[in-house]
């Protein structure tokens, strides 16, 4: 965005001297998995597009998530991370980070819980079989006992 560069000058500025706070880039293959599994809490801040791989990536490396309450990130978290409102802005966000940053065991609960979802609803076997489970249907033929058994988070 045509803002970015301020919006990063500024941070970089408002950071300085804070030896906690590291501008990393962008970071992929190993440094990536390094950081995404051991965040402590992800913060997804986008309002439009759809399921962010990145959001459900952090949940699968067992992150306490929070996401712009937009309805597509609430149905990628379910009651398995915390929304917060993105008209709000700032404000929201801070408020959130402060309760979870003063109660670890929260934190811990919902790293738990979103690890869980991400592997029940977005591993690739509860992808294909949700993709089976249609194609039965639309074919009208009965469900074989495996799709049969399968629960949704």
């Amino acid at each position: 965005a045509a803002y970015a560069e301020e919006y990063i000058a500024n941070l970089k500025a408002k950071a300085a001297g804070d030896p906690r706070i590291i501008f990393t880039g962008y970071v992929f293959g190993q440094g990536y998995h390094e950081l995404g599994s051991n965040a402590y809490i992800f913060v997804e801040t986008s309002g439009v597009g759809g399921t962010h791989p990145a959001l459900v990536e952090a949940m699968a490396f067992g992150n306490c998530v929070i996401t712009y309450n937009t309805p597509e990130n609430l149905e990628t978290i379910g009651e398995a991370g915390f929304g917060y409102d993105g008209n709000i802005g700032a404000d929201a966000l801070r408020q959130l980070l402060q309760y979870l940053l003063q109660n670890p065991d929260v934190v811990q609960e919902y790293a738990h819980k979103a690890t869980h979802r991400a592997h029940m609803v977005y591993s690739w076997e509860s992808v294909t079989d949700e993709y089976e489970r249609l194609f039965y249907q639309l074919r009208g033929q009965p469900l074989p006992q495996r799709l049969q058994s399968y629960m949704h988070a």
